[in-house]
């Protein structure tokens, strides 16, 4: 999709040099390229079908650089491009000049200046972030084909009289495809440059090129240690090496205990288990996995795309860690990963435990919007704004909501992975679930309905208790963490208790 943009800056410049050789009597030189596309014009049909294969590129090239740009400069470049294109689609035509002399002009003239004085600053805006986007090269370059732009787009305005007039017009025709032709070279090193940027972080991929610059992943880093510095019981961590890359862990518990893995909430890393990790830890030995191809410690080498390399990555991971099967516990995107693990490899799982989880219902359009904003403009009020609303104060949860800020901020998510959103899990694949599961919702919980997600389970799921948690929205594991702690231990030692019944029960017999 970025090589769009290369193919849209080519067939925009050979519209405005070839389309003209159809027309007896045009000069390119000495026209317009408005022209083209007058009223009455004999080349006017061909420009417009031509036009709208060069809207649809140009569209296409500004939504990936908008998705996939490494930083918000040339996020804004790629909206600004997507605007423009969506905005000439509806550039009213001018008359050609003879009309225009015997006073033919019309409210379509007018609003043909204003759409041409409206693109000339959604250019110029696009150069002047791009300008701030990518390295030095590339800045200077931007600044000088800024002053071509609108060095030639003067000149050329400065034939508008003459035009009306229906006079000679020597050399406007120049002056507007320097114009014009300037900024499609510049769309097309910017694809270029962002192709090769992309190729080359692929290949390197690696924990350090993961994030955008050397000081970002330095003050994540330090936010993610200040966390790990308040958890109330002794921890370790490992890193295991898996297909997707490596894998950062953080263990607590008697290795004697039976195995506890934890799957965090979307970017909040592990740290998110502060509030819980001291009860769960009394009686199990605890692994807290930071999720591959989000902001933590784990290093990312190949995107994962889909939920299926989800638990191809959740399988290596637990096979490196020598854990046969587990007691899995997930949190949000956290636990639309468990049921997803529990529902393709139920043998490696115990018992599934589901806070406030994502893939029972869909979300509800305020998530959508609250979460795509907070995205786009990755800032500590957006951030705060957005957890505000789930129920997450920015006082209570600061050093979560500070990792999850910088995580946005510095960390480079494959776009290939941050198209993988929690998709509801079908009906069938639940009945077909024979793991144990328990699930806690906030009784206030905003992501969807929390009665109809209980209900929903309660109705598919096979093996299963859950309830609403009183008082509590998305922040059921924080604030409300000695109800969910109690809860979840005694499900989980239940599970403990009817297994050495049968384990007795098969010894005995």
């Amino acid at each position: 999709m970025l090589a769009s943009g290369i193919l849209a800056a080519v067939l925009y410049v050979a519209m405005t040099l070839l389309v003209g050789l159809l027309w007896d009597g045009y000069s390119a030189a000495d026209q317009t390229i408005s022209e083209l596309s007058a009223i009455g014009a004999p080349t006017r049909p061909l420009w417009m079908a031509l036009g709208t294969i060069y809207s649809a590129l140009m569209i296409a090239f500004g939504w990936i650089v908008w998705k996939s740009a490494p930083n918000r400069a040339l996020r804004i470049v790629g909206a600004l491009l997507v605007t423009q294109a969506v905005f000439g689609i509806f550039w009213p035509p001018m008359h050609q000049r003879a009309a225009l002399a015997a006073g033919g002009a019309t409210w379509t003239d007018t609003l043909h200046i204003v759409w041409t004085i409206v693109t000339s600053a959604f250019f110029m805006g696009a150069l002047g972030f791009g300008a701030a986007g990518l390295g030095k090269r590339f800045r200077f370059y931007s600044l000088a084909t800024m002053v071509i732009v609108f060095a030639c787009g003067a000149g050329a305005g400065s034939y508008a009289p003459a035009i009306q007039s229906n006079l000679a017009t020597p050399l406007v025709g120049v002056w507007e495809r320097i114009n014009t032709s300037a900024f499609m070279v510049w769309i097309a090193v910017l694809a270029i440059a962002l192709l090769r940027a992309d190729r080359a972080w692929r290949r390197t991929m690696s924990y350090r090129s993961a994030f955008r610059s050397d000081e970002g992943e330095a003050r994540f880093l330090a936010a993610y240690d200040r966390a790990m510095s308040l958890w109330p019981v002794p921890w370790e961590q490992i890193d295991v090496r898996g297909r997707f890359g490596t894998t950062h862990v953080v263990m607590c518990g008697s290795t004697s205990k039976p195995p506890l893995v934890l799957l965090h909430g979307y970017m909040a890393t592990s740290t998110m288990w502060s509030p819980n990790i001291a009860a769960f830890s009394q009686d199990y030995r605890v692994y807290a996995i930071d999720v591959m191809g989000q902001p933590s410690k784990s290093r990312p080498e190949e995107p994962i795309c889909n939920a299926a390399d989800f638990v191809a990555w959740l399988t290596t991971t637990l096979d490196a860690l020598r854990l046969d099967r587990v007691f899995l516990v997930g949190m949000s995107f956290g636990g639309w990963l468990a049921l997803n693990y529990a529902v393709a490899v139920p043998q490696r799982v115990r018992k599934l435990v589901l806070l406030s989880p994502g893939g029972l219902l869909p979300m509800v359009r305020q998530f959508t919007v609250r979460g795509m904003l907070m995205v786009w403009l990755p800032t500590r009020l957006t951030v705060n704004s957005f957890f505000a609303w789930l129920g997450f104060s920015d006082r209570a949860h600061a050093n979560v909501l500070e990792l999850i800020y910088l995580g946005l901020k510095h960390f480079r998510m494959p776009l290939e992975t941050a198209r993988v959103l929690p998709a509801v899990v079908s009906d069938e694949k639940l009945r077909t679930m024979n793991v144990p599961t328990l699930l806690l919702i906030g009784d206030r919980e905003v992501i969807s309905d929390p009665a109809r997600a209980l209900e929903r389970a309660r109705r598919l799921i096979p093996s299963f208790e859950g309830e609403l948690v009183p008082g509590c929205r998305h922040d059921m594991c924080a604030s409300q963490h000695e109800i969910v702690d109690v809860r979840v231990l005694e499900f989980l030692e239940k599970t403990r208790a009817d297994d050495s019944a049968r384990a007795t029960e098969r010894s005995i017999a």
